[in-house]
């Protein structure tokens, strides 16, 4: 005789929970979520010269050009999917919105103007902090002074992390975007309209000091004004990933810490300029002079501490006050260190790298 045993849907479902719940089987909403993913969709700014598609100075940088990702995910046949925007961080938010990334490397403007319209990420690690920025003229120019570029045709490519910079360098003068001839443009084009002059200036990254054979001259840059000046960047993961993907989004912080490990040590200086130079296809005096005399501890510090939680909250404070963003959030909550805590442990780094205070300057440093 056969014997069954029939329930009724709601009987179904107490049935099936308190099953879950005596731990037998694994509740409904979760057994989907824990086939790991098979493919890890990253994205990042192109910031790659000479047909050689990169993250530019970044440790996303260090572990793309060593494959680490790919040696640390062969073995469950899981495939790393790199790309790379030219339209930089606001294309980067298209493909987000679009649900086409996982995990994100992105400037501190662009991340937070994202996370200010509501797209959902979470802050896991910086992947370098205080970079400078640097205004390039062209070619027989008279640009010497930030008081100089008032009227003057000025690139700057809106909505990435150059943009904040760039208003505190005119701040100083007592100008704003509208006392100079503000022409949003890309990198490339920017950099090939300075040389032709075309434009009086424009606004960037050390990839600019690549121009100076071409008689553009770089007559003033940010390093030293000050937090306020400073660039930071980090990998964000979407909270869809990061919820569902724990697993994977951990063991992709950890190839980023130990990144960061690399980068820290002045003995790998010579090497970390080389690296970046080969991955990019941009010359090694761009990164020679960005890193000149700065503390690669510091610089590559993967913590999430005072001074860089601060750094973001001022970002997001200038976006309201300069119209950069409109929607308010709690900077604070946004970061989810956990994944960094735990990379930490793995890899007995807990004590690397000095945290940093509300200031910016290394606590316990005289």
């Amino acid at each position: 005789m056969k014997n069954t045993f029939a329930l009724s849907a709601p009987n179904r479902r107490t049935f099936v929970a308190g099953l879950a719940a005596a731990g037998l089987i694994a509740p409904l909403g979760l057994r989907a979520q824990t086939a790991p993913a098979k493919v890890i969709r990253l994205g990042s700014p192109d910031l790659g010269t000479a047909g050689k598609s990169s993250p530019g100075a970044s440790t996303l940088a260090i572990v793309q050009a060593n494959r680490w990702l790919e040696e640390e995910f062969a073995k469950d046949g899981i495939e790393v999917q790199w790309n790379f925007f030219r339209g930089a961080g606001p294309a980067v938010a298209e493909a987000l919105a679009a649900k086409q990334l996982d995990i994100v490397y992105l400037g501190d403007l662009a991340s937070v103007i994202h996370k200010s319209h509501g797209l959902p990420t979470r802050y896991l690690l910086p992947t370098g902090r205080g970079s400078n920025s640097y205004l390039a003229t062209a070619p027989g120019s008279t640009i010497r002074t930030v008081a100089d570029l008032k009227g003057k045709r000025v690139s700057v490519l809106k909505g990435t992390a150059y943009q904040r910079p760039f208003d505190s360098l005119l701040a100083t003068a007592r100008l704003t975007e509208k006392d100079v001839r503000l022409i949003n443009m890309d990198w490339p084009s920017s950099k090939a309209a300075v040389v032709a002059g075309q434009i009086d200036a424009t606004f960037g990254g050390p990839d600019l000091f690549t121009l100076r054979d071409k008689g553009v001259h770089i007559p003033l840059s940010t390093r030293g004004r000050g937090p306020g000046f400073e660039i930071n960047a980090g990998a964000l993961a979407t909270e869809d990933f990061a919820t569902n993907q724990a697993p994977l989004v951990q063991r992709v912080v950890r190839q980023l810490v130990r990144a960061s490990h690399w980068a820290s040590q002045d003995s790998n200086r010579e090497a970390l300029i080389k690296l970046y130079a080969s991955n990019s296809g941009n010359p090694e005096v761009a990164f020679r002079e960005e890193l000149a005399g700065e503390n690669l501890a510091q610089r590559y510090s993967p913590l999430i501490d005072d001074g860089l939680i601060a750094a973001y909250q001022g970002v997001h404070d200038d976006g309201l006050k300069l119209g950069l963003i409109r929607q308010s959030y709690d900077v604070k909550a946004w970061f989810e260190p956990k994944f960094l805590r735990q990379a930490l442990r793995d890899l007995k780094l807990e004590n690397a790298w000095k945290e940093a205070d509300a200031t910016g300057k290394l606590k316990g440093a005289a």
